[in-house]
């Protein structure tokens, strides 16, 4: 089994269409065409498909963001995008990101999984759209979990909302699941703030703290900062985190890459330089 992490694609296109000032779409399509459209460089999600083949990826985890304003045209980019990796025969999952819930509409509608699966495996009691929450077995002893902390947000806000409702369903769902066997988590905002406050995770504290009684969570994977990052949180009874920064981005993308055995973790990031290759590695031991 080796999984690859990728996040905050930002799949975007101009909007002209003038309904776009009745919501918070408008800075998010200013942003895209001032900002973003020069920094982006889709084209090294193509070439991530042949890093992928080669380095005999079998799954694939994207942890939100996307699109750039939740439009429609942006999720089917991103779904094209997504049919590649799956025609290849990789297994995909997602969860959404805040610019995928960007406005109150595509919130209210719930528009993402309109294009994408709330669940990871029929037989789970637990569904994205309506809980929150799903999972799936994957093999020797893990587990994959997606959480959907992305809420519409104010003009100026980025935040998530770990809910109660979902608080009291990741516990539950955390519970389905054998304390010997480990559980790789997908959210997209970290549980910690290290940046502004309007971009934090709301009573992301109440995350921590269910994530310290569970240490079977091995791994915590998210997007949101655009900032590449492995840390070993282990140690504050926390899993290993693993931001794989603005996947696309000129300067701030990357790609992880994990290989698991019975008791050693290898993570290998790679950044692009003409092309995909390594520029560093990590080891956990697991036991």
């Amino acid at each position: 089994m080796r999984i690859a992490h990728i996040s905050d694609l930002h799949f975007g296109s101009i909007c002209w269409s003038p309904l776009q000032f009745l919501s918070k779409r408008w800075t998010g399509n200013l942003n895209f065409v001032f900002k973003r459209k020069k920094n982006f460089h889709y084209n090294r999600l193509i070439d991530l498909i042949d890093l992928f083949k080669q380095q005999n990826v079998t799954h694939v985890s994207i942890t939100g963001d996307l699109s750039v304003t939740s439009r429609r045209k942006e999720f089917k980019m991103a779904r094209r995008y997504i049919d590649l990796l799956k025609n290849e025969g990789f297994a995909v999952f997602t969860i959404p990101g805040n610019h995928d819930q960007y406005t109150k509409r595509s919130y209210r509608k719930r528009s993402f999984y309109r294009f994408f699966d709330a669940k990871y495996d029929k037989g789970c009691s637990f569904d994205l759209k309506q809980d929150k929450v799903t999972y799936t077995p994957l093999q020797d002893g893990f587990w994959l979990m997606g959480i959907d902390t992305a809420v519409a947000t104010s003009l100026i806000s980025s935040e998530g909302y770990f809910s109660p409702q979902l608080e009291e369903n990741f516990t539950k769902a955390l519970e389905e699941i054998p304390k010997h066997e480990k559980v790789i988590l997908m959210n997209h905002f970290p549980f910690f703030c290290n940046d502004s406050t309007k971009k934090q995770l709301l009573r992301g504290t109440l995350l921590k703290n269910i994530l310290q009684k569970h240490p079977n969570v091995l791994l915590y994977l998210h997007g949101h900062t655009h900032r590449q990052t492995v840390a070993d949180l282990r140690g504050s009874d926390l899993p290993i985190i693993s931001d794989s920064g603005c996947t696309p981005h000129s300067k701030n993308g990357a790609c992880h890459l994990f290989d698991f055995d019975d008791n050693k973790l290898k993570l290998d990031v790679y950044r692009y330089d003409g092309e995909w290759s390594k520029s560093e590695s990590h080891s956990f031991k697991t036991t």
